[in-house]
């Protein structure tokens, strides 16, 4: 039987604008079923088509395949049109899977499927096009292509820890995010302090013993520790120092050059120059003075000095960062396997570092609206939380973790909203 679909992002709007940028960027990883399908298909003489090979192997051992791409980078599928050709001449069940999905995902919640979004997609960043809702047909369908697709249903998934030595169950995982969520949608606040908020929630959580805590009691035991929070919390950005200038400056610009990389070339083969450039541009975001490297083609020429500069955390920016983080938590998009199998609160970290992340690239952005500035930051920020592989190395993450272990993600979510 197939595992209903729920907890549909309700705030999130999004329709496919044909920009072509997922055909660019992503991965494409096919079964080998879906890769004889496709070559099974009349397209070799197809001037719109790259000429073969169009598949790469996954990896040394693997099964499945990856979509190959052109030098230009686009997908050997990709119209000059930035069209699908295989959509295009047999119809959406033809495209890889993959494909098909994004920008959703679907993440498994014990008895249902959770939806969540990527919003490296221009389109979701920008919340253009209908309501999600309205796709909830097609996304029960996928929910089990899906199935079939990975060979198991969202019960088979056991829940994420919240920390190493904690257990919870699936319902009480999702009491745990039900909370959280709320904290994030209480517009009582500004964005900055409600994330400021979950982060002591979270300092609190850690240290609980959870045995004797679930279901109605679990429930009634975080609203308590959310009420005490609120009352702790400090209510401005001001009244917090600054980040440490080690911890929360040379370790957050660390972080920040993973990123704000976007490569050019970004399914080429890595070469040892490529590799050398990485190293320089990781030096001199550490070093943090100068001209920021151009490691995307969306900044500007800028120096580190400027983005340091207080520009103010806008109140209309509230609603995108709101709209993201929203859709983050209640998809469980932050912990577990979206996110390279992070426990319950260390991935809460790591998904309330982006906030300074998205703010402090928002600041590179002077000819845009506000809006538009955060939504672009939004689009640079999600392209790596989650994906890129960096994030998953152990001394990445430990970094991620002493940082907050420290206080320094308070300090830095309040340092860059003010």
């Amino acid at each position: 039987m197939s595992t209903p679909l729920r907890h549909l992002p309700v705030m999130q709007n999004w329709d496919c604008r044909t920009c072509g940028d997922c055909c660019r960027r992503l991965e494409g990883v096919i079964t080998d079923i879906e890769k004889r399908r496709i070559e099974a298909l009349d397209l070799a003489n197809d001037p719109e088509v790259a000429p073969k090979p169009w598949f790469t192997a996954a990896g040394r051992g693997s099964t499945n395949w990856k979509l190959a791409h052109r030098p230009d980078g686009g997908c050997v599928f990709l119209t000059a049109a930035n069209h699908c050709r295989l959509q295009e001449r047999f119809g959406a069940d033809v495209k890889p899977f993959v494909c098909r999905l994004f920008p959703f995902l679907l993440i498994p919640a014990g008895d249902h499927w959770r939806v969540g979004m990527r919003f490296s997609c221009p389109s979701a960043a920008a919340n253009h096009g209908r309501p999600v809702v309205d796709a909830e047909k097609d996304l029960v369908h996928l929910s089990r292509l899906l199935e079939q697709h990975v060979g198991r249903s969202a019960d088979s998934a056991p829940p994420p820890l919240p920390q190493a030595g904690q257990q919870l169950s699936w319902p009480d995982v999702c009491r745990v995010v039900q909370v959280l969520v709320e904290i994030v949608q209480d517009r009582g606040d500004r964005l900055e302090r409600r994330l400021r908020k979950c982060l002591a929630l979270a300092r609190v959580g850690g240290k609980t013993q959870f045995d004797n805590l679930q279901g109605d009691r679990l429930s009634k035991y975080l609203r308590a520790v959310r009420s005490a929070m609120d009352a702790e919390t400090p209510r401005e950005a001001a009244d917090l120092p600054p980040p440490d200038p080690m911890f929360g400056g040379v370790l957050f610009r660390v972080l920040l050059g993973i990123y704000t990389r976007r490569d050019r070339d970004h399914h080429g083969a890595r070469s040892l120059r490529r590799s050398l450039g990485r190293v320089v541009d990781g030096w001199r975001f550490a070093r943090g003075r100068g001209h920021v490297p151009r490691v995307n083609e969306f900044l500007p020429e800028i120096r580190f000095e400027d983005l340091e500069q207080s520009r103010g955390m806008l109140p209309e920016m509230d609603e995108t960062l709101e709209r993201y983080y929203v859709v983050k938590l209640n998809s469980l998009q932050f912990c577990g396997p979206p996110n390279f199998d992070l426990p319950l609160w260390a991935g809460l970290e790591s998904l309330i570092l982006t906030l300074p992340m998205i703010l402090w690239l928002r600041r590179a952005f002077t000819d845009l609206p506000s809006v538009q500035a955060v939504q672009q930051a939004i689009q640079i920020v999600d392209d790596h939380f989650g994906g890129d592989p960096m994030l998953g190395f152990p001394h990445v993450q430990y970094l991620q973790r002493m940082m907050a272990q420290r206080g320094e993600l308070e300090k830095l979510v309040a340092w860059y909203s003010r």
